[in-house]
């Protein structure tokens, strides 16, 4: 069998882990002196509100899981035989996929790892659809990557934050990324890419995101979507009416929306979202 390995930052519902039998490696939040494990003692909510209760305490840093982790679970899951498949967040972002990697080439049996170049509910799906593929037992592990990276090529990842405070003081964006660092509550929209979270509208106010909105829904209104998804930090109220809307203009999807993983909280603050699409092949 081929048995299916990601990180926690896949946001995947508890009850589809275990429905296909997908292995999660956490990532860990450390806070001073004290280390959790994302999705296990910590979650978004809880990260988010540690952060707005101590303003002037350790500022959360996130860490990739240990190559002697990936090791030990690659280990675990081909002792009999199977072989695995694990797939992780972007190398853009964190060095998990490169950990994956090391691990691979000195575990016991036999691994392949692909870096998805997603994170969150993208890289969520992108697990998902391996798994239900694996679980079959109709394909190849060749097969189940050729699918996942058309899926990958199909997809978009868009964030949207209310202040880049976080992203600078993590290190994922430099303070010179094209944004004066003094100007820090700025509503911000990136795109995910391969290589770069690429700047698409920045903006004072609410208007920004809602003109970001705009373009969104008018470019893509005749794109025909097999995945939408919603992850948010802070109020839900944004995520929901954005649901509406998506649901109204592609009604053949069902929206799931999400808090998001205390890893990605740790980097867009407070009131963040984000819109995961993933298009029908052609």
């Amino acid at each position: 069998m081929i048995k299916i390995v990601t990180d926690s930052t896949a946001l995947i519902p508890e009850e589809t882990v275990n429905k296909y039998d997908i292995k999660v490696i956490p990532l860990n939040v450390n806070i001073g002196n004290d280390a959790y494990q994302d999705g296990i003692d910590m979650n978004g909510q809880k990260l988010i509100q540690y952060i707005k209760d101590n303003p002037k305490g350790d500022f959360p840093t996130t860490s990739q899981p240990s190559i002697g982790q990936f090791v030990e679970v690659y280990n675990e899951l081909t002792k009999d035989g199977d072989t695995v498949l694990s797939l992780h967040m972007t190398d853009l972002l964190s060095g998990t996929v490169h950990a994956a990697s090391q691990a691979s080439e000195i575990a016991d049996g036999d691994v392949k790892v692909v870096n998805t170049h997603y994170i969150d509910q993208s890289l969520g799906f992108l697990v998902v659809e391996a798994a239900k593929m694996a679980q079959s037992g109709d394909y190849t592990r060749d097969q189940i990557i050729d699918h996942v990276n058309q899926d990958i090529e199909n997809s978009e990842l868009y964030i949207g934050v209310s202040t880049l405070e976080n992203l600078v003081k993590g290190g994922r964006i430099s303070k010179a990324t094209g944004i004066i660092s003094k100007m820090m509550n700025l509503h911000v929209v990136f795109q995910l890419l391969p290589d770069d979270l690429k700047l698409q509208l920045k903006g004072r106010g609410k208007k920004t995101i809602t003109k970001w909105l705009d373009q969104f829904f008018e470019t893509n209104a005749n794109t025909n979507y097999k995945f939408i998804g919603i992850s948010y930090t802070g109020s839900d109220e944004f995520a929901m009416a954005l649901k509406k809307r998506l649901e109204e203009q592609f009604p053949n999807v069902n929206v799931l929306v999400q808090y998001t993983s205390s890893i990605v909280s740790v980097h867009t603050g407070e009131n963040a979202f984000a819109i995961m699409t993933c298009k029908q092949n052609d």
